[in-house]
């Protein structure tokens, strides 16, 4: 965390669609902001407008020694190519999710990084959540037991053109599953429908499996009626839930199975809310970023986090235009920590 009265890095935001604008308007809180970039006129316009500074042309933004780095919030596939350019130009990158849309893209983008010295970050911004945090310190505290099933269901009605479900949302829950795991998976299977005519996959599922046993399942949608945002750890003692959709004082709880035999006269499971203390998840992200481009630690979801999600959403990918179970590479089976 930045020094009382210091001013922080000047950051740049390329990209001002619905999430760049929450973006501009969380920089300029944090007094980062320093120029915005669009493609289209209008949104770098009022995106400038609201963050009180310039809409400037990407290369004067790169050109500019008072710009340290570089939030990129623009469509999926432009991710890598932009990012290998800003990283190029000697500034430190924040990128959506995902970091790259293959893992060849992403590699190449981790080891620009690592040669250049910058911080390249991509933004899991649920690794930052206050309630998937909490969820993490039951989870290592060990009052849930031995992990041995993680199931996640992000479900709602997209608006917009319709998005890759795949790229557009798994980021989020694979990011989180790996945190909790602490490696990569064995295997990876993902099935698809595309409902809508000319359209990606807008319902995907995944089932991950590891080799000490554990699995997990993730449950995509774009077009379900109802938003359901649940994370849910299931222990040999209790299971914790995390189920972002709620409010603050329900967003977190811990479910101790009844106590005693099966049946009529089982006791019923007890059910313990972990009230949470309101923040602002992107708040939190931004300012991981900004401490670590003024040389405080590396994010949770810097460059090796990112390349393993990607590694995960790869094999999902190969997984769905395959039809087959994927498994990954045994050399893949790195610990998240190293």
């Amino acid at each position: 965390m930045a020094e009382l009265g210091q001013v922080p890095p000047g950051i740049a935001v390329i990209g001002c669609g619905v999430w760049g604008r929450n973006l501009v308007r969380t920089l300029a809180a944090l007094g980062a902001l320093r120029a915005v970039h669009d493609h289209n006129p209008g949104a770098a316009a009022a995106a400038a407008k609201s963050g009180n500074v310039p809409a400037r042309g990407p290369d004067d933004i790169l050109a500019d020694p008072a710009i340290a780095g570089i939030v990129i919030a623009t469509p999926d596939a432009t991710h890598a190519d932009i990012a290998a350019r800003v990283l190029a130009a000697g500034k430190h990158v924040l990128v959506e999710k995902p970091m790259a849309m293959s893992v060849g893209d992403g590699a190449a983008l981790s080891a620009l990084a690592r040669d250049k010295g910058r911080i390249l970050m991509t933004g899991h911004i649920l690794l930052y959540h206050p309630g998937f945090l909490e969820l993490c310190d039951m989870a290592r505290s060990g009052v849930l037991g031995e992990i041995r099933h993680i199931a996640s269901k992000r479900l709602h009605i997209a608006r917009g053109d319709p998005r890759d479900t795949l790229w557009d949302l798994a980021p989020h829950d694979v990011s989180m599953i790996l945190a909790i795991t602490g490696r990569l998976p064995a295997t990876v299977r993902a099935q698809a429908a595309a409902p809508l005519a000319h359209a990606p996959p807008q319902q995907v599922n995944l089932a991950l499996t590891f080799e000490d046993g554990t699995s997990a399942d993730i449950a995509l949608s774009a077009l379900h009626p109802v938003k359901l945002h649940q994370f849910t750890v299931a222990g040999t003692k209790a299971f914790g839930i995390f189920e972002d959709s709620k409010g603050w004082e329900e967003k977190v709880s811990l479910i101790r199975p009844g106590l005693g035999e099966s049946g009529p006269g089982a006791a019923a499971p007890v059910l313990e809310p972990r009230p949470l203390q309101p923040e602002e998840p992107l708040r939190l992200e931004i300012q991981a970023f900004l401490d670590a481009v003024g040389g405080g630690a590396a994010p949770p979801s810097s460059a090796p986090e990112a390349l393993r999600v990607v590694r995960v959403l790869g094999a999902a990918q190969e997984s769905l235009d395959s039809g087959d179970l994927v498994v990954l590479d045994r050399t893949a089976h790195d610990n998240l920590e190293t």
